[in-house]
């Protein structure tokens, strides 16, 4: 009987990372096919990949064939995207399958990494929170092409790597192509991974070891390689044009003051922390009200935040940072905040796996109330989680009710067609010319639509029309779709 425990328990972790990372999967990949493309960066990227595919062009990154000087954001994300494009086709899957991607391999890093340093339980815990963490999926993240997703992974990557570099200096080495990815992706945003660095840093400095120039001039040759060929392929197409707004409107411009209208508070992402979050915050509060940590548990904690051979520093550095440079940039955006929830989710989990600890512990009798109390409120959190996760992709980003829904159903019918609306937001655009293969065109109105277009152009609208010289094609959620006859 022993043989057969033993073995138990040794698949245990590994049995529950898999349905750890299936959940987050399934929460990744859900309805993906039918989940409206998003009207910002997300239609940009997207438009952006397809024109690059077109042309052929990697380094000057375009929009409707002109220059785009509004996204002055790297192209890496738009290099992954178009390069997803080109395996399977240009839809709204292949469009978010590199966030999709960074965000499981997120997960299945922070899995890896927190049963190694932190235990099985608190990794396990950690891992379900991040898997069921709304922001993480929805707020400009994980289920869209935006860069976030990519940028979180890498600076997991930059923590792992840091943390490893401790025993074997040489891993420092791949800091390099680290932080050119990061810079090749979100250009300025840089500054939080090095950040890291720079107070892991200075904060151990009096107990490294020898050996740790070498692989830090490395490092160094390995970022400025990738970063440089990029720099100066892209100021041969327009010298300073480009990079001085990656310079000084992506970063002084965002960091000095609110553009885009986008202002905040210095609690703007702790409120926003709270609103989307509330059911693990509030999970977190009744484990510590249920098993308050004693003070030699505290005492423990402290400690090991001030050795340099305890993760426990790393990590408080990380979360330290992650919350206080986007609180310091004085425009306030709620995704910037993406980089701090693998760490916020290890906080919490490491929580969860204190109460449960803690419970399993209690003898039985009066006191056993607490163990199913708090079984109790990680079952209805998780399932509270889960079900906001699937409410708003099922309900509130579904194709079927949406303008773009109207156009794919009916993409056989438009493709090589002239598609006229009043106005064309730009994910409407990137639908029209990529995915359906239509070019559009704008009318104020029926009248002008009858005026300008040539017969068997079509009109996309939301207001019924009793007109002889219209069909009408499509009739879905809120939207008509007519064709000007002959």
């Amino acid at each position: 009987m022993r043989l057969p425990a033993i073995v138990a328990r040794r698949l245990s972790f590994p049995v529950l990372a898999a349905a750890v990372l299936c959940l987050a999967a399934f929460n990744l990949t859900f309805r993906q096919h039918l989940h409206t493309i998003q009207h910002w960066d997300e239609s940009l990227y997207a438009m952006t990949a397809w024109e690059m595919l077109q042309s052929g062009d990697v380094i000057g990154t375009t929009f409707l064939g002109e220059f785009d000087y509004y996204n002055t954001k790297p192209p890496l994300n738009v290099w992954l995207i178009a390069l997803s494009f080109k395996l399977f086709g240009v839809n709204a899957v292949a469009l978010r399958l590199p966030s999709m991607l960074a965000a499981l391999a997120t997960i299945a890093v922070i899995l890896r990494w927190a049963r190694r340093h932190l235990g099985g339980r608190p990794a396990l815990f950690g891992g379900l929170v991040l898997s069921t963490l709304f922001a993480f999926y929805n707020i400009h993240a994980s289920r869209s092409a935006n860069t976030d997703a990519i940028n979180t992974l890498l600076i997991v990557l930059v923590v792992v790597t840091l943390w490893g570099a401790r025993q074997r200096p040489w891993r420092l080495a791949w800091l390099g192509p680290l932080m050119a990815a990061v810079f090749l992706l979100r250009g300025m945003a840089i500054l939080l991974p090095l950040a890291i660095i720079g107070v892991d840093e200075l904060w151990t400095f009096g107990l490294r070891r020898r050996g740790r120039w070498l692989p830090t001039t490395a490092a160094a040759v390995l970022f400025a390689l990738p970063v440089g060929a990029w720099m100066i392929a892209r100021w041969r197409i327009d010298q300073w044009t480009f990079l001085s707004r990656l310079f000084w409107y992506d970063f002084v411009a965002r960091t000095l003051t609110p553009i885009e209208d986008h202002p905040g508070s210095v609690f703007f992402y702790l409120d926003f922390l709270q609103r989307h979050h509330y059911d693990w915050l509030l999970a977190s509060v009744a484990v510590v009200l249920l098993f308050p940590p004693s003070r030699a548990a505290l005492r423990e904690l402290l400690s090991q935040g001030a050795r340099t051979a305890s993760p426990a520093r790393l990590l408080i550095v990380w979360a330290s940072l992650a919350m206080l440079i986007p609180t310091l940039v004085q425009t306030k955006i709620g995704w910037y905040l993406h980089p701090f929830y693998p760490v916020f989710a290890l906080g919490v989990g490491a929580i969860l796996a204190h109460g449960t600890k803690r419970a399993g512990e209690l003898p039985s009798g009066w006191r056993s109330w607490r163990a199913r109390t708090l079984v109790g409120v990680i079952v209805l959190v998780a399932c509270v989680a889960e079900a906001r996760l699937v409410y708003h992709v099922y309900y509130l980003r579904d194709f079927a009710s949406s303008s773009q829904g109207v156009l794919l159903a009916e993409r056989e019918r438009l493709k090589g067609q002239v598609i006229y609306r009043r106005r064309l937001d730009r994910s409407e655009i990137f639908v029209i010319h990529a995915m359906v293969g239509g070019t559009h065109r704008l009318a104020e109105n029926m009248e002008a639509f009858l005026r300008d277009a040539r017969p068997g152009d079509y009109y996309l609208t939301r207001r019924a029309v009793d007109d002889p010289r219209v069909t009408v094609i499509r009739k879905q959620g809120e939207f008509f779709l007519y064709r000007k006859d002959h």
